[in-house]
């Protein structure tokens, strides 16, 4: 089955590493699914009666422009998905710019840069914006991630999850040629799951909890075949549990609801917290996201 991403991958570039690390998963992506690659810097207006203020934008500018050059060379004769890649350099805030990218293309993605947690909250960050804002599917890649065939995808699912997140991981587990696991968290502390463990009801629950899960996973099991994918079901923090033992090259999918940025990064939403912390990338999916292929 045809994995093409006909409406293309986008990678927000800045000139820092943490960007040129994220325009080398860009590049695998848009390889694995010959998609095309549009490589996006952008630069924000200021807004002040300066009379000076032309020169300082055309500063702006050419730094941007100085982005976009390097991802050019970083990139050198490669020609991602088989085809040329484009260069943009746009005005207006890079989270704002992406997130009304994602919503014509299949893939955005952008690199994380290490802000300290109080930081992360009064400022933000594009990577945490445009996973709380963008419509399509988002990828965040650190720092030290690689761009090589992941050891293995997981997935975090729960009840209410649209199939978009599980759909996406397979359809990504299928194209990467490596392994999936499906996580399902349930109960919240140490003394409420053995509660629960003596509670009749409650283990019925976790059974038809569980019988659900597999039943969606057989789905897609039979749509990819060759996806080898296992099915595991946890009790405790649903953050501590997707981030348990993940290493640089592993990906992490999670599913994602459009909220305001500074809402996410205050009540902590679970895909805000897993991207601010996991070693490797993460891909989040919103509701009505990019449907697998």
């Amino acid at each position: 089955m045809s994995t093409t991403w006909y409406r293309g991958v986008v990678v927000g570039v800045d000139g820092s590493k943490e960007s040129l690390t994220a325009l080398d998963w860009a590049a695998r992506a848009a390889d694995l699914h010959a998609a095309r690659l549009t490589v996006v810097a952008t630069y924000s207006l200021p807004i002040t009666p300066d009379p000076g203020i032309g020169d300082l934008i055309g500063e702006i500018r050419d730094e941007a422009h100085r982005a976009a050059e390097a991802a050019r060379a970083r990139l050198g004769d490669r020609r991602p998905g088989g085809r040329d890649v484009e260069l943009v350099v746009l005005p207006g805030n890079a989270a704002g710019v992406l997130s009304e990218r994602s919503e014509t293309c299949d893939l955005v993605v952008v690199g994380r840069r290490g802000l300290g947690t109080f930081d992360r909250v009064l400022l933000g960050s594009t990577s945490s914006a445009l996973a709380a804002t963008a419509p399509g599917v988002v990828a965040v890649v650190p720092a030290g991630a690689t761009a090589d065939t992941p050891r293995r995808i997981r997935v975090g699912v729960a009840r209410d999850d649209e199939p978009d997140v599980l759909g996406t991981a397979f359809a990504e587990a299928d194209a990467r040629g490596c392994p999936l696991e499906v996580l399902h968290v349930t109960g919240t502390d140490p003394l409420g799951s053995a509660l629960l463990d003596m509670d009749p009801v409650a283990a019925s629950w976790h059974e038809a909890a569980q019988a659900d899960l597999a039943d969606r996973v057989d789905t897609w099991s039979q749509k990819y075949p060759r996806v080898s994918c296992s099915i595991v079901v946890r009790r405790g923090d649903v953050v501590d549990a997707l981030l348990h033992d993940v290493a640089p090259d592993d990906l992490v999918v999670v599913g994602g609801r459009r909220h305001q940025p500074f809402l996410g990064r205050v009540l902590r939403s679970v895909p805000d917290a897993v991207l601010r912390a996991a070693p490797c990338p993460v891909l989040v999916v919103h509701a009505h996201g990019t449907a697998a292929r």
